[in-house]
């Protein structure tokens, strides 16, 4: 698979949680990449995300840039 489709793959995994209603709740950045914990908070239930790709973590930073300034 190329970085492009790792990237949008990634993405992808991304707008369907916040598309379900989940909010970002914790980030934790290593070497590794990015491990992002979503929560819902009707359900509490949360998801994690191991994100790889630099694209990626850009995209969820605006993103959660757009959810703290709602």
């Amino acid at each position: 698979m190329s970085e492009f489709q790792f990237v949008e793959k990634e993405i992808q995994q991304i707008d369907e949680l916040l598309a379900e209603n989940y909010m970002i709740k914790t980030i934790d950045e290593n070497l590794e990449g990015a491990f992002v914990t979503f929560i819902n908070p009707a359900t509490h239930e949360e998801r994690l995300l191991h994100i790889k790709m630099a694209d990626t973590r850009k995209y969820f930073s605006s993103k959660l840039l757009e959810q703290l300034s709602s």
